[in-house]
């Protein structure tokens, strides 16, 4: 029973995460030249939904909660939001407007090469070529990757909730 409560808030509230973070990304598209340099908003829109999930979850069960709970509520709420956010900012990308894509690239491109001499000294030479060739052969699916990958940063804070918010049976 409980295994299905847990998916059913995670698809809930990932659901909604996901398309709040998709919001997000048409309201700056229509705003910021580059709405895909900007993460930390969407970070947040995570850690509020995952919070609330884990909450609606704790309450609905009798305010008991464990620690394997809350962290399966955040995490698949955080995985669920990551998917649907970066496969609709994908879509977006590849077939309205790839524009905040080559952007995208060409400002990575750009602070590669700013900081050459920093990144050499750091990676050497032929790491540096071969991480702007990369750059410079990505595709838009690129996009989903990096949105799924950055937004496992949440999992820090999914763990604290989990600690701060478990109360068990005595």
């Amino acid at each position: 029973m409980k295994r299905k409560q847990i998916l059913n808030y995670s698809l809930i509230f990932g659901s909604l995460a996901g398309l709040a973070c998709f919001l997000l990304f048409l309201g700056m598209y229509y705003v910021i030249p580059n709405p895909l340099n900007y993460k930390i908003p969407y970070i947040g829109i995570h850690i509020i939904l995952i919070w609330a999930a884990i909450w609606y979850f704790k309450r609905n069960n009798g305010g008991y909660l464990h620690f394997y709970e809350a962290f399966s509520v955040g995490f698949l709420t955080n995985i669920i939001a990551a998917l649907i956010s970066g496969l609709s900012i994908y879509l977006f990308v590849e077939f309205v407007d790839l524009t905040p894509f080559t952007t995208w690239i060409n400002d990575g491109k750009a602070m590669m090469m700013d900081k050459k001499a920093e990144m050499v000294k750091i990676m050497g030479e032929e790491n540096h070529k071969n991480n702007l060739l990369s750059l410079s052969n990505s595709k838009p699916i690129t996009i989903f990757y990096d949105n799924l990958i950055y937004k496992q940063f949440s999992i820090i804070p999914i763990s604290l909730l989990s600690m701060a918010m478990r109360k068990l049976k005595n």
